[in-house]
């Protein structure tokens, strides 16, 4: 018996063999995971700063504290304040039409020194009365940037404004200037009208406008920016004004610096009839009867529609560089460069969107690009959903995704060349995910957006290094592998194997977990659908065909324009965002009273949209709330928006309050994808 135990006892002794798999084993793990670690260190220590950092000259585009408030200088004079509190961030600090948001702007702000004003009731060539400029800032001019401040602002703080305004230059029409007077207007005939359509062509209108009256046809102003022809069978968004002694005015002074020129050599009865003539081809005013969605965005011209798009949306909010305060470099438009931090999915820089070969979409069919926004796929790889939400880009219809297409072919070419996107090692992304209580999805927590251009970085490519580390660890579980097989004799790899189906099983979940979401092996369509499923669509049965058609363009915008992205799909806000403006959340706007925007006005809710200017007069910072970029919407596309936030159901959920900058807020821009209400960077 004693030597059958001590023979029993030999045999469950490790061998020398044994020993030598397990520190093998050991080796092989510590190997990998050191590589593993190895990965994350490069994401998390990768890009901290810029490649570059262009910062304007304050004579091109001058920087603005926020809130605007606190870069009042103490003592200044009443209007001063109100000129820093209100106008600045547009016409820049003197007036010179250089404010931090005026890059994006359509069109771009008055120079209010320098150049002719367009509204006004003087010839061509003299500076406006003291009654036009505060008829402007009292009303603002609809279809662009510059809001109405009546209900803002007094009449005694208009003037206090237009004082200060005198003290920077701006020209006022002293007691002498002749002033414009508006004939009365003869009957409208036939004969009127005929004689109006005779000019229309003899004048040349139809070389901007079109012979369809449609406009849309980009030009370029007296300062080299880009503008576009009025419509002019939309008579909603003439910005002097629709009515026919408006229009009258108009014709006789032109609109310098736009390439409008004055019909003042034309006889009172010609610009009666030219008047008559475009008022005989107005069309219904948008969910009026008989109305037509026809504007920009509906433009049989893939070029027009592309545009304004493009233009319109938040293409440029991720895609085009940033100062340190936040100005975009015109210049290079779309160039990408834009760094997006996203732990645990991984860093990414946001792509050069010109028709550069080397660097942008040059190589690219409009069919690649169209399935790029809509679809996240690129030949290479599946783009990640938290830097670039193709998800809610999905929904754009097919017209509209090559119009944005062919216009995005037409750029300035910039090369900029925009480094790989860096991922964290296999462990710290599963951990990651499996912590944040959402594995399949993998919300980052925050995602960050840093200024300056990170394209061009300098060293070694750490994306190609990156793929060498793992290139690395599937090296050494092969050779860990093989010496299992050459170590374990045949006879014990079947019940070894039945005894590692569980081992495998749990590598094969980590590695599932990182990869995800695996949104490449489903339809886009599928995905789209779930990310959106919440979106309301109202019912519009009480509605008559045009209004109904008005409000689903509306949550088209809402899903398309990406409103969606920072409000959620219900619309109810409350995402935090950190960094230099202080700690903002993005606003509720569904239809409830108390939280949301049902106490608004139409126009109280256009103007926040198109202005920044909230409904009490507080100004929105425009990174926040890209308004500089909505700007651009026509306004049949404004009125749809507020159309459809009309019918989003409320929902009774307050908004925390702005505050201020303070010293515990981001360093880097920093957004938080689920509601948090601690202020600063927590």
């Amino acid at each position: 018996m004693r030597v059958d135990a001590e023979t029993a006892s030999d045999a469950a002794a490790p061998s020398p063999r044994s020993h030598r798999l397990l520190r093998w084993s050991v080796a092989a793990l510590v190997a990998v995971l050191a590589l593993d670690a190895a990965r994350s260190l490069i994401a998390h220590l990768a890009w901290n700063e810029p490649a570059s950092l262009w910062q304007p000259a304050a004579t091109q585009f001058a920087d603005i504290v926020w809130p605007p408030a606190a870069g009042v200088a103490a003592g200044a004079s009443r209007g001063a304040r109100l000129y820093g509190e209100n106008c600045a961030i547009c016409h820049g600090p003197e007036g010179r039409g250089n404010g931090a948001a005026a890059p994006s702007l359509g069109p771009r702000p008055r120079d209010l020194v320098a150049d002719p004003f367009k509204f006004k009731t003087t010839p061509e060539g003299e500076p406006p009365t003291r009654a036009d400029l505060h008829k402007v800032v009292a009303d603002g001019l609809v279809a662009s940037a510059m809001p109405g401040f009546r209900g803002v602002l007094s009449d005694a703080d208009i003037d206090a404004v237009l004082d200060h305004l005198g003290t920077l230059g701006t020209p006022v029409a002293d007691d002498d200037t002749p002033r414009l007077r508006v004939p009365p207007r003869p009957p409208v005939t036939a004969a009127t009208v005929a004689r109006g359509a005779a000019l229309y062509t003899e004048q040349g209108c139809g070389g901007c406008h079109g012979d369809a009256l449609a406009g849309g046809t980009p030009m370029r102003d007296a300062h080299d920016h880009e503008v576009t022809s009025r419509d002019l069978t939309a008579p909603w968004t003439f910005r002097g004004g629709a009515a026919p002694a408006d229009v009258f005015l108009r014709l006789s002074t032109g609109m310098a610096p736009a390439p409008m020129p004055a019909y003042a050599h034309l006889s009172e009865t010609d610009r009666w009839a030219l008047v008559a003539f475009l008022e005989s081809r107005a069309r219904p005013a948008p969910g009026a009867p008989g109305s037509v969605l026809a504007g920009p965005g509906q433009s049989p011209d893939p070029l027009v529609r592309g545009r304004y798009l493009v233009r319109a949306g938040m293409c440029g909010l991720c895609h085009t560089e940033v100062s340190a305060g936040g100005i975009y470099r015109d210049e290079r438009y779309l160039a990408g460069g834009i760094r997006i931090g996203a732990h645990p999915q991984g860093v990414f820089v946001s792509r050069n969107l010109t028709p550069d070969r080397e660097t942008g979409l040059g190589a690219w069919s409009e069919a690649d690009i169209a399935r790029a926004i809509r679809d996240g796929r690129t030949e290479t790889r599946l783009l990640n959903v938290w830097s670039m939400p193709w998800v809610f880009l999905h929904g754009l219809s097919d017209p509209d995704a090559l119009a944005i297409a062919r216009y995005l072919k037409t750029l300035p070419p910039v090369h900029n060349a925009v480094p790989a996107p860096l991922h964290y090692g296999t462990l710290e992304t599963a951990l990651a995910k499996l912590f944040s209580g959402e594995v399949w999805l993998g919300r980052p927590k925050t995602i960050t957006y840093a200024s300056g251009n990170y394209a061009n970085p300098k060293g070694p490519d750490l994306a190609r290094l990156q793929d060498g580390l793992v290139a690395l660890q599937l090296l050494v579980a092969a050779a860990w592998l093989a010496g299992l097989a050459l170590a374990i004799p045949r006879r014990l790899w079947v019940p070894l194997g039945r005894r590692s189906w569980r081992g495998v099983a749990g590598c094969t979940a980590v590695l599932a977990v990182y990869a995800t979401p695996m949104l490449g092996m489903l339809p886009a369509d599928m995905v789209s659908r779930e990310a959106l499923r919440e979106v309301p669509r109202p019912d519009t049965a009480d509605l008559g065909p045009e209004r109904a058609a008005l409000v689903e363009r509306g949550r088209y915008l809402f899903v398309n324009v990406s409103c969606v992205f920072c409000h959620g799909p219900d619309g109810r806000g409350g995402l935090k965002l950190s960094g230099l403006p202080g700690t903002l959340y993005t606003a509720n706007i569904t239809s409830d009273r108390a939280a949301g925007l049902g106490a608004w006005s139409d126009a109280e809710i256009a103007r926040a949209i198109r202005s920044g200017v909230g409904r009490h007069g507080r100004p929105l910072y425009w990174q926040a709330m890209p308004w500089d970029h909505f700007s651009n919407l026509d306004e049949e596309d404004v009125t749809a928006l507020v159309a459809y936030l009309r019918r989003l159901p409320p929902v009774a959920q307050p908004v925390p309050a702005y505050r201020p900058p303070s010293p515990d807020d981001c360093a880097v821009y920093t957004v938080w994808t689920e509601p948090n209400t601690a202020p600063g960077c927590r």
